[in-house]
């Protein structure tokens, strides 16, 4: 979605409720100055967490290897403990 920054003031709330609704980013452009991203926190949350997981080379590398290995569908299925 992408509005301007004088739309938004107006409509605030109702992009509010579409932002959480849909999760989908709100962009919003300005004449004067930069445009901006609205998100959800649980969103903002999300990608907060992906940029720590992949900050370390180390942990990086480990991550793609296992996502790699899911998608060659080298992987077994194991069921959970439960306790």
């Amino acid at each position: 979605m992408i509005t301007t920054y004088s739309d938004f003031r107006l409509k605030l709330k109702t992009y509010l409720d579409d932002v959480f609704k849909t999760k989908s980013p709100l962009f919003v452009t300005r004449t004067k100055g930069e445009n901006v991203v609205v998100m959800s926190q649980s969103d903002y949350d999300s990608i907060m967490e992906t940029f720590y997981l992949l900050k370390s080379p180390k942990n990086a590398a480990r991550l793609l290897s296992a996502i790699e290995e899911y998608n060659g569908r080298a992987g077994k299925e194991q069921n959970l403990i439960e306790e």
